[in-house]
């Protein structure tokens, strides 16, 4: 695994501290949150085009209202990610391939309320590689080149109020950092390596019911 990336490991701790401060003297107005999904997922530099890799995420959050249209959250959870072709078949020159990627994602998320059942949400998203599978029709791929340790992602979300406690969330999430090299080891300008992009479909659970009317009824 690539160490040499730089370690924003102060970042994470600044965005946990931020919002676990943010409105302090009003604490009981955190109010906890579940969310699970699925989600479609690429990589740049694969040349495969589509989010072909079905994967899967699901962690829990806190959140609270700066007003009557603003709230902050924070949220840690596992995400699933990587690549794959569309069609395995049989043989050497068999064009499957298949990546799995394995992160804990920690997204800091500013909530604008557009409407009573409507918002969006946008925000950075910190994530921490875990591990990864790589592999085509001949096999397990050797790691040849590691994952960086840390990426920095672009989060944004449309989501739904489908009721006092349970929410339907779209989102796209695009990392602004490479998630490790290509392999020719090339860079140019902005890109550094391969990048990572994903779609999400979720449910979101507020535990405390009561004080989500702050976002959802303004």
């Amino acid at each position: 695994m690539n160490r040499g990336q730089n370690c924003p490991g102060k970042i994470i701790l600044v965005l946990i501290l931020l919002c676990f401060n943010v409105n302090y003297s009003r604490a009981q107005a955190f109010r906890a949150e579940l969310f699970a999904g699925v989600a479609g997922t690429q990589v740049s530099g694969d040349n495969l085009s589509g989010f072909n890799r079905a994967g899967g995420f699901v962690g829990a959050g806190i959140r609270t209202s700066l007003n009557n249209a603003l709230s902050i959250g924070f949220r840690g959870g596992l995400f699933q990610k990587g690549s794959q072709s569309r069609v395995k078949s049989d043989g050497p020159d068999s064009a499957y391939y298949r990546l799995r990627i394995n992160y804990l994602e920690f997204p800091l998320s500013l909530r604008y309320t557009l409407r009573p059942a409507l918002y969006v949400e946008l925000g950075p998203s910190i994530g921490v590689y875990l591990n990864s599978r790589e592999e085509d029709a001949n096999g397990v791929l050797p790691e040849t080149r590691s994952f960086y340790r840390y990426d920095l992602s672009a989060v944004g979300i449309l989501g739904y109020v489908l009721g006092k406690k349970t929410d339907l969330q779209f989102g796209y999430w695009q990392s602004l950092t490479p998630i490790r090299p290509h392999q020719s080891g090339a860079v140019f300008r902005l890109n550094r390596g391969q990048y990572s992009s994903s779609i999400t479909f979720s449910l979101l659970y507020t535990l405390s019911a009561g004080a989500k009317k702050t976002d959802t009824t303004e």
